[in-house]
Formats: structure tokens, sequence, C-alpha cells
């Protein structure tokens, strides 16, 4: 089994500088509301936000993180 553990990566929007496109209409019970929700265009990015101080898998988190960070 090659699996150790699951993270959970957290895309960065502001340091990659991602924009909302367009309001998209919110639904309720299949009834357009006027309320919007933004829908984002992401950019491409190796920038990331890793939970090192996740209680679970800190041990394997922490084997692969550099030093520096």
């Amino acid at each position: 089994q090659d699996l150790i553990c699951i993270v959970n990566l957290q895309h960065n929007c502001i340091d990659s500088r991602c924009t909302d496109v367009f309001q998209k209409p919110l639904h309720q019970e299949r009834t357009e509301t006027s309320r919007t929700k933004a829908v984002m265009k992401h950019e491409p990015t190796p920038k990331f936000f890793l939970n090192v101080y996740s209680i679970h898998n800190y041990e394997y988190i922490l084997l692969i993180v550099p030093d520096t960070l």
C-alpha cells in the first residue's frame, strides 16, 4: 500500500492574484433567487496552504516540509 496519509491543500488565491470573473445566481429548490455568488478564475500556480499542524498526520507532514518553512 503506497498511501501513507492524506493532507489538505488550499489554493492561495491572494498571492496567486485570482479574480472573481462574474456573479452566478443562487438557486433554492430549483428556483433562481436574486442572491448571487462570485465565481473565481483561479490562476495556475504552485502556491498552496498546507496545515502543518494537522494532528493526525503531523509526523508524516513534518518529514516532507522543508525546514525553511
